[in-house]
């Protein structure tokens, strides 16, 4: 029999383990707020673009009960040289973000489980990857950076597995895409510049996590920079910060309508004298937002209450703390979209159909015609069908711009944005606004009647990391 004395050891190392196993089970507690720290200096650029994030040295993923003023800081990545951009998973148990183990190392995209603090890297290449955001799939999505003599330099949207496979692209345009988010519907909303062969104006655009159906989700107004990500609330509300060069560089907490964005935008708040970097939106209807009053101070956690008013929840004189998340639970579980792509068909369809109001001020669309311009010039022209229709068939993942012509050469239409199609992408789209608000006419296209036109002249996508598992060398490593 066991003597008394060595029950109650077991009893007490039972307890032990225990306690140390519910504490792991449970991660952060709910409540809490997770954020990026970076040391106050004059040094840091803060302000201004989302991108400038990437130059961040010395940055740490903290944690801290904002129930509690005034205690302590928990750093979650303190073996990491820098590490930005927190995004929570679905269950809250595991966080991804942007990280550099050295400070010579690119950045790239992490996932660190809150339970047991174990990290992974998913991604490992020669470009900087970062804005990480879970999909509902196991997978996750974010950018990474290109550069082209030509071309200049942009990033791309990827999706990979958790452990670092099947790693693919999903945008294909010259581009800047970036600050990445999940809508409910289980689109990806992101902000996008183009940057050949003219830079271009920033939008908001949405796509399927396969990389098709991309589209402008809402067109920024002008004088308006965007400065953090778009979130999406419970009731189908979308926040983000912005500065307003016509108002003085003033930030300004702007919110739309999923269902309405067009109609919807509206500035809900304006800083006097202060600025805002990026915000949060909590199920109480506040929002949590990094704000500072003046350009002395460093940026602090805020919260926004539906009166505009920001009351303080953690400021640190040494300290900006900056892309704040709540662990707490989510507003919505985004839908999985199922995928209808085939490998096989190196291809994608598109019809080109005119709006009843555009049929009904052309008496006659006869001599005009339809360029496809690639990335490096002209792929191929051809005359539209009586109605103004065309339809054509095309290389997949390769960006393509339209425009129309009249018999004297003459831009009638166009150029559009650029656009690409994925392995067996059909799509249709009317009116050369980007907006597509305008329905299209009731009527069978002509030129479904007759034989698409086949483009050629595709070349292979340079904007691009290729699914190569030699840059994956190291992804998938629990450390």
């Amino acid at each position: 029999m066991l003597k008394k004395s060595s029950l109650i050891i077991i009893v007490l190392v039972s307890g032990l383990i225990y306690i140390s196993s519910a504490l792991l089970s449970r991660g952060i507690p709910e409540g809490y707020v997770i954020i990026t720290q970076v040391q106050a200096d004059d040094a840091v650029n803060i302000s201004g673009s989302s991108l400038n994030k990437l130059d961040l040295q010395g940055a740490q993923i903290v944690s801290f009960n904002p129930d509690k003023p005034g205690s302590s800081i928990n750093v979650l990545t303190q073996n990491f040289y820098s590490a930005i951009s927190p995004e929570l998973s679905l269950d809250n148990r595991s966080i991804v973000f942007a990280g550099r183990k050295e400070a010579t190392d690119n950045w790239q995209i992490w996932m660190l489980n809150l339970r047991n603090s174990r990290f992974t890297q998913i991604t490992n290449n020669n470009r900087d990857c970062f804005d990480p955001v879970f999909l509902p799939d196991e997978r996750i999505t974010f950018s990474c950076t290109w550069e082209e003599e030509r071309y200049g330099s942009g990033s791309t949207l990827y999706t990979a597995a958790l452990d670092g496979r099947f790693l693919n692209p999903i945008t294909y345009h010259p581009h800047t895409d970036h600050s990445g988010t999940m809508l409910h519907d289980g689109r990806i909303l992101f902000i996008s510049e183009q940057v050949y062969p003219e830079a271009g104006k920033q939008k908001i655009l949405a796509l399927r996590p396969d990389g098709t159906k991309s589209g402008l989700f809402i067109q920024i107004p002008d004088g308006i920079e965007i400065t953090g990500k778009v979130r999406e609330n419970r009731d189908k509300q979308l926040f983000m910060t912005a500065i307003n060069e016509e108002s003085g560089n003033r930030s300004n907490v702007l919110r739309f309508s999923y269902n309405n964005p067009y109609n919807s935008l509206t500035n809900i708040y304006t800083s006097e004298t202060g600025e805002l970097h990026s915000l949060y939106p909590e199920n109480s209807g506040d929002l949590l937002v990094s704000y500072r009053k003046n350009d002395a101070e460093p940026f602090g956690i805020f919260r926004l209450d539906p009166q505009g008013n920001p009351l303080p929840v953690h400021i640190d004189s040494e300290y900006h703390f900056l892309e704040p998340v709540i662990v707490e639970e989510k507003p919505f579980i985004p839908r999985k979209l199922p995928s209808a792509l085939r490998e096989a068909r190196n291809f994608g369809i598109v019809v080109f159909v005119e709006t009843s109001q555009a049929l009904a001020e052309s008496k006659s669309f006869e001599g005009e015609k339809v360029q496809v311009i690639g990335l490096d010039g002209l792929l191929d022209e051809f005359p539209v069908f009586e109605d103004g229709s065309f339809y054509v068939r095309m290389g997949a993942r390769t960006p393509v711009r339209f425009q129309k012509l009249n018999s004297s050469d003459e831009i009638l239409e166009g150029p559009t944005p650029w656009l690409w199609f994925m392995t067996g992408e059909r799509r249709g789209f009317n009116s050369w606004d980007e907006k597509q608000l305008t329905a299209p006419a009731n009527r069978v296209p002509e030129a479904i009647n007759h034989s698409y036109i086949e483009i050629s002249g595709f070349d292979t996508p340079r904007l691009v990391i290729k699914n190569d598992e030699n840059l994956l060398s190291e992804a998938g490593h629990e450390y």
